[in-house]
């Protein structure tokens, strides 16, 4: 038998690559092959041609009998569900890593009908939620933890990264994209957000620093953005590490963005800015962790002037499963689901 990964994407893809490096490391025996669609933004392309073969998604992986496929979930979901689909066929078994906090289970919704893998892996209480909300069955949810967050707090040293830069950092989100892929508008989109943003900092004579979410990585839209009396800087993924970027701000802003939970367990001053009429999405796991959800402009300057809400602990452990050891947990789920 093989395990085989479909990498692409961002966050999808680098959970994607620990959940392969963990399975290596502790099932050798296994035989694992990395595919790829080729749409990688966040990888470099030397990791990419060194350890993943191309997958021309008009054909079958050919998937045998007792063979694991593992993917991701991204909207749309239609190359996903043709992996479904061959998995079935071939009686092989089916695995979505959905490593998104508060993740939406709709993915799995087409034309009104559930497209299910054999079993869907799940970071936190609220997806698990939201999956068995839907009609999932719970046999096929396996409460695993974050693999991405559990990996990167090991690159964590100290728990407050305190500076005085005045500066804000926006991490941006592709709104507007979003709201298309769920069918509802929130009535705002990312780069409102900006403006909202340098409008405070003009106020509390703050700089602005935008980290462009990967998929904007080759958009100009935040560009115009711009103020007379206070730097605005705009930059990707590919100029900092998240850490660094994080490291380098006061205070982090962002609609929904994961990224806001490992700002906060970092010990900085993290918002949530959704102005909508709307439940505010990931609203529930942001207030269980003590990140502040902002609807209006004011709100979220009452925010940034307070001193005190940072301070409350960030209780990753009350939201997120197997905290810390979603590594082991996938290793022995994986090893299991071969016999």
């Amino acid at each position: 038998m093989k395990v085989y990964f479909f990498v692409t994407g961002n966050l999808a893809a680098e959970t994607l690559l620990i959940a392969a490096d963990e399975l290596k490391s502790k099932c050798p025996d296994l035989e694992v092959e990395l595919l790829t669609d080729g749409i990688l933004p966040t990888l470099s392309n030397d990791l990419v041609s060194s350890t993943m073969k191309p997958h021309n998604m008009e054909k079958e992986i050919g998937l045998e009998k007792g063979d694991i496929v593992i993917t991701g979930m991204m909207w749309p979901g239609d190359k996903e569900r043709k992996i479904f689909r061959e998995a079935k066929k071939s009686k092989a078994k089916s695995v979505v890593l959905l490593q998104d906090i508060s993740g939406d289970a709709n993915k799995f919704m087409y034309q009104g009908t559930l497209h299910l893998p054999d079993h869907i892996c799940v970071s936190d209480t609220l997806t698990y939620e939201n999956l068995l909300n839907i009609g999932i069955p719970k046999n096929k949810v396996v409460s695993l933890g974050s693999l991405y967050l559990d990996n990167l707090f090991k690159e964590i040293k100290k728990d407050n990264y305190y500076n005085k830069n005045r500066k804000i950092g926006y991490l941006t989100v592709p709104n507007e994209s979003d709201f298309k892929n769920w069918g509802s508008s929130y009535g705002y989109d990312e780069v409102e957000v900006g403006e909202d943003l340098i409008e405070l900092g003009e106020r509390l004579n703050m700089d602005l620093i935008i980290r462009k979410h990967p998929k904007e990585h080759n958009s100009d839209k935040y560009d115009y953005l711009g103020s007379n009396s206070i730097e605005c800087e705009v930059t990707s993924h590919k100029d900092a590490s998240i850490i660094d970027f994080i490291s380098s701000c006061d205070v982090v802003v962002s609609t929904y963005s994961t990224t806001l939970i490992i700002a906060k367990k970092m010990g900085k001053k993290v918002i949530s800015y959704q102005p909508t009429s709307n439940n505010a999405f990931r609203g529930d796991v942001y207030n269980r962790l003590g990140i502040p959800v902002t609807k209006s402009k004011e709100e979220l300057y009452s925010y940034i002037l307070a001193s005190n809400f940072q301070e409350s602990k960030c209780d990753l452990g009350s939201v997120i499963f197997n905290y810390n050891h979603s590594g082991e947990k996938f290793s022995s789920f994986i090893d299991e689901l071969r016999y």
